[in-house]
C-alpha cells in the first residue's frame, strides 16, 4: 500500500503546498528572484492548461469536455501534490487550474436549471463533485509512488 504521509514541510500550516516554500523563499535574499520564478511557472502552466481545455472542448464537446476537463484537472492537482518546491505552481495552479473549469460548468448547470432538467443536473454535480475528490486522491497516490522522496 503506498503511504500517504506527506514528505515535506509544504504540507504543514495554512499558507498551503505552495506557500511554505514561498515564505522561506521570501525570507532570502533571492525573494525578488523567487516571486518571478512562481509568476512565470504558474503563467506557462496555465498557458499549457489552457491549451489542453481547448483540445478537450474540440474533442469532446459540451458537458462530456467539461466533466473530463475537470476529471484531469483534479488529477493533475493530487499529483502535483506529491512534488517537491516549486513544481505544484507549475503543474497545480498553472495546468490543473487552467484545464478544469468552474465556469463552464456553471453555465451548463444554468443550462440544465432553465430546461428544467433535474435529473441530469443533480447526477452532472454529484458525478463532478464525487469523482473530482476521488480523482485527486488517485493524483496523489500515484504521485507518492512514482515520485521519489526528496
Amino acid at each position: 500500500m503506498t503511504d500517504l504521509t506527506p514528505r515535506t514541510p509544504q504540507f504543514q500550516g495554512p499558507d498551503g503546498v505552495v506557500g511554505s516554500h514561498l515564505l522561506e523563499a521570501l525570507s532570502t535574499g533571492d525573494g525578488a528572484r523567487t516571486v518571478f520564478l512562481l509568476f512565470v511557472l504558474v503563467g506557462f502552466g496555465a498557458f499549457l492548461g489552457g491549451l489542453a481545455r481547448w483540445a478537450l472542448s474540440v474533442a469532446l464537446p459540451g458537458t462530456v469536455g467539461t466533466f473530463a476537463a475537470n476529471m484531469v484537472g483534479s488529477a493533475v492537482l493530487g499529483f502535483s501534490a506529491a512534488m517537491p518546491v516549486m513544481w505544484p505552481a507549475f503543474l497545480g495552479a498553472g495546468f490543473g487550474g487552467a484545464v478544469s473549469t468552474l465556469s463552464t460548468m456553471t453555465k451548463e448547470m444554468g443550462g440544465m436549471v432553465a430546461q428544467k432538467q433535474w435529473w441530469p443536473l443533480t447526477r452532472y454535480v454529484l458525478l463532478t463533485c464525487t469523482l473530482g475528490v476521488a480523482s485527486a486522491w488517485f493524483g496523489l497516490r500515484y504521485g507518492l509512488r512514482v515520485i521519489p522522496p526528496f
